[in-house]
């Protein structure tokens, strides 16, 4: 075991160095691709939707584009919800 791995030689720390723009061609400049989880975002809404009932107080936010029947019963009293 040496210690030739540790010291440096002239060789070694006389390499010239290559540029980056020798080594890898340029590539034409492309648009940024969109992520596939937010191509629909741009056209949803934002949904508050609390409960009525004062004993209740159950809140919840949606981001959809249209609310249905489903989504404005409270899923804790069962009464419907109103839109904050």
């Amino acid at each position: 075991m040496g210690l030739d791995k540790w010291i440096k030689t002239e060789e070694t720390a006389k390499k010239p160095k290559i540029k980056d723009d020798v080594k890898k061609p340029k590539k034409p400049e492309s648009k940024p691709k969109e992520k596939k989880g937010t191509i629909g975002l741009k056209n949803l809404l934002k949904f508050d939707l609390v409960c009525p009932k004062a004993k209740c107080k159950y809140q919840k936010t949606i981001r959809k584009k249209e609310l249905t029947d489903k989504d404005k019963v409270c899923p804790r009293c069962k009464s419907i919800m109103k839109i904050k």
